[in-house]
């Protein structure tokens, strides 16, 4: 099967002249691999949007601004500096069709207002998430609330990953080679990702959802409370010249 494989390799640079500009024009094998880790993370991030419905201009922004206040005041609790809290302009403004209730005001009434304002805050204490979290979805007139997490060593973390995808990417072509009794040559080509390229015109695009094919959801409140692991991953593309026997 290996043999097969590599004389198909070796022969696709005239099998395939209308592609030829995508393809190496020496023999090559051409090998992917991946690394990943779940780590806990150090740093989440939180963003939210206070809104008031008021139709009176003056009272909508009197509760957006006590509401800021409010969380303003709950991250200094939970040891956020000034600086890990940004907070963008109030905006008063028509709100969109699509968040109007089914029953359409009538011709010739006030067009519906709403007043929000948004804010991202950096989480740099892990420990005082779920507090924090909890504590933020029991107040009022509070929308939109998205988290993520991240960590501090990212960039090493993802560093380690390439090492070990290179070092895989590179076993599974020194097992090719060895398999057609010749000898791995120099790699010629490097792809963090997908040769998506080379791999459709070999025929060898895997599947985009082949994994992760099962049904997403959405976090619940319940779960935005929690500190959740992080997958990091890292894949190449490799090609390797194909040396003498």
């Amino acid at each position: 099967m290996l043999k097969r494989f590599a004389a198909a390799l070796l022969l696709t640079t005239t099998a395939l002249p209308g592609m030829a500009a995508d393809l190496p024009n020496h023999p090559f094998i051409h090998v992917n691999a991946s690394a990943e880790v779940y780590v806990m993370p150090d740093i989440g991030e939180i963003d939210i949007e206070i809104v008031s419905y008021d139709p009176d201009a003056d009272a909508a922004w009197t509760l957006i601004n006590e509401q800021l206040e409010a969380s303003r005041a709950l991250f200094t609790q939970h040891g956020l500096e000034a600086e890990d809290v940004l907070v963008q302009d109030i905006v008063r403004r028509p709100r969109k069709p699509d968040a109007l209730p089914e029953e359409q005001p009538a011709a010739g009434a006030p067009v519906p207002m709403e007043t929000r304002v948004a804010v991202h805050a950096t989480v740099r204490d892990i420990g005082q998430w779920t507090p924090l979290m909890r504590s933020l979805l029991a107040m009022k007139s509070i929308e939109s609330l998205a988290v993520s997490f991240n960590r501090n060593d990212r960039d090493k973390i993802e560093s380690d990953l390439l090492a070990q995808a290179l070092g895989t990417a590179r076993l599974k072509a020194r097992n090719i080679a060895r398999g057609v009794g010749a000898r791995l040559g120099p790699a010629t080509g490097v792809s963090i990702g997908a040769l998506r390229n080379l791999s459709n015109a070999m025929g060898m695009a895997s599947d985009p959802f082949g994994r992760n094919s099962g049904e997403r959801r959405s976090p619940s409140k319940a779960d935005m409370s929690l500190v959740q692991a992080m997958r990091l991953a890292q894949g190449v593309d490799v090609i390797y010249r194909i040396g003498g026997k």
